[in-house]
């Protein structure tokens, strides 16, 4: 009897540990996007300091499409798609009823 008052707490817990590990995934999904952005705008930054050595600074602004602006713009907009499908992921999860299957060692009974 006590098994059947402890499986809805079960249940919870492990749907609790279920939303934790798919929002521990999904967080460092996109913190590897925001180390991504990082390299890119130490690369383009490489990339205009080369430049200069060569051109004038005038064509080298005009090329300068990842500024601090660009940047900043991306990374909010990775961290809200982020956190949106955080938002999305949890609401799916409250439809759900989780539970694990029983390790059946008789599977012929079942047939």
């Amino acid at each position: 009897m006590s098994n059947s008052k402890n499986a809805p707490s079960q249940k919870e817990g492990l749907k609790k540990y279920v939303m934790f590990q798919m929002q521990r995934n999904l967080i460092s999904l996109y913190k590897h996007h925001l180390e991504v952005i990082e390299n890119l705008k130490i690369d383009h930054q490489f990339m205009l300091k080369k430049l200069k050595e060569s051109f004038p600074k005038e064509a080298i602004d005009s090329v300068d499409y990842f500024d601090e602006y660009k940047y900043n713009y991306i990374r909010k907009r990775t961290l809200d798609i982020g956190n949106e499908a955080i938002r999305d992921f949890e609401k799916n999860m409250e439809r759900l009823d989780v539970s694990l299957k029983k390790e059946n060692n008789n599977e012929h009974e079942e047939k």
